[in-house]
């Protein structure tokens, strides 16, 4: 009786774990291209986090060298923005302050990079933020899916994490290197193609394995 026990209980988790892998199909390298492949054509821009503008830049911006007070007179420089002195009033209670400030604003050349694409930044309070346009010098494309997880349960979905190798297609001014200097992970990202790993998650929908975002 206990042999036939053992086999009962033997025979049940065998089917346990053939029934949870037969919920997904078994990743590999062709379904994973494929959705990647797809999800960076649509999304694959490689953007620089200038959200909203005209960006204005104080004198204690300069003094603190913000990013946007070392990044902005090098997209200047390239033909990405202009600038102006202007004069704005900061209140804050029932004290007002009159400031100077160098306000830049998207050039011709620039608004051609101006793309509207959802994004999320999290502020160190935690509060998450949904922008809705980026700058964005770069786009990437897949080279090579590189390896993957198996499968794990997410909530009530089947995901994996893929790491890959990507293309990458830059604007001319994107290889200039007072542009690259200011914006470090830009450089890297071009200097990266073929090499880097980045990674990527996915989630099987019921019939196929979908290249998921943040915001999915």
């Amino acid at each position: 009786m206990k042999k036939y026990y053992f086999l009962l209980i033997l025979g049940l988790f065998f089917f346990s774990n053939t029934a949870s892998s037969s919920e997904y199909l078994e990743p590999n390298e062709s379904l994973l291209s494929d959705a990647l492949a797809s999800r960076l054509e649509q999304r694959g821009d490689f953007c620089l986090g200038k959200f909203e503008w005209p960006i204005d830049v104080s004198l204690e911006d300069d003094t603190a060298k913000t990013n946007d007070a070392i990044q902005m007179p090098a997209l200047e420089k390239a033909g990405l923005v202009s600038s102006t002195n202007e004069q704005v009033t900061s209140k804050e209670g029932e004290t007002e302050t009159h400031l100077t400030v160098k306000r830049y604003v998207l050039s011709d050349t620039g608004k051609k990079f101006y793309l509207e694409r959802e994004s999320t930044t999290t502020t160190s309070s935690g509060i998450k933020v949904l922008h809705h346009g980026d700058l964005c010098p770069a786009k990437l494309s897949l080279s090579k899916i590189v390896k993957w997880e198996k499968p794990f349960k997410s909530g009530e979905n089947w995901e994996t994490t893929a790491r890959y190798t990507y293309k990458v297609k830059a604007a001319d001014w994107a290889n200039d290197p007072d542009i690259q200097k200011v914006f470090p992970l830009l450089s890297r990202i071009i200097h990266g193609e073929g090499n880097m790993q980045l990674q990527q998650r996915f989630r099987f929908s019921g019939q196929a394995w979908i290249a998921i975002g943040p915001l999915d």
